[in-house]
């Protein structure tokens, strides 16, 4: 039996209508074969319920069949960043950008992920990727914590090192920035 394709496009336009009229902004991964469909939606529902080792089972299993499912490889690296583990989340979210360069759910992960690597001033540069203008208080925050960072890069003379002491705490920024992104 040959596996039967589900048409995603349309799909997505009535849950997407659905999910706006509930007001959720976040995209659910959706399955594009009815014989995954089942795999990603126990990796939904364990994330959902915030059972992130089972969730990162799932999203595992269901990327071997659908590895291009942006929305499952971010809830996978999200799930991965929950439980701390920060390189495999980075790779996770890397991949994300480089398939699309402006996916802000990516860019904000892979910012908290290097400021949890204590990379603060890499943390900066991929936040300055970041434009939403519908969420003010994240775009705020990310904002300030780019503007702390460059204030101490700016006042370090050319040809010197940047004193890693007086950049900003790696976990108060990454703390800071989870605080707005669940607000």
């Amino acid at each position: 039996m040959g596996k039967e394709e589900i048409d995603v496009k349309r799909r997505r336009l009535l849950f997407g209508f659905v999910d706006t009229l509930r007001g959720k902004t976040e995209a659910v991964p959706m399955a594009a074969a009815s014989q995954t469909a089942p795999i990603l939606a126990e990796a939904n529902d364990a994330f959902a319920a915030g059972s992130f080792e089972a969730a990162i089972l799932k999203y595992r299993e269901f990327l071997e069949f659908e590895r291009e499912n942006a929305e499952a490889r971010q809830r996978l690296g999200e799930s991965l960043y929950a439980l701390g583990r920060y390189i495999p989340a980075k790779v996770e979210f890397e991949r994300i950008m480089q398939k699309n360069r402006s996916n802000n759910r990516a860019i904000v992960y892979l910012g908290l992920v290097m400021a949890r690597l204590e990379r603060v001033q890499k943390a900066a540069v991929v936040w300055k990727l970041h434009f939403d203008p519908h969420n003010v208080a994240l775009q705020r925050e990310l904002n300030l914590q780019i503007a702390l960072v460059e204030s101490v890069v700016e006042q370090t003379e050319d040809g010197e090192a940047v004193d890693e002491s007086q950049l900003p705490d790696p976990v108060k920024v990454a703390e800071a920035v989870e605080r707005a992104l669940l607000a």
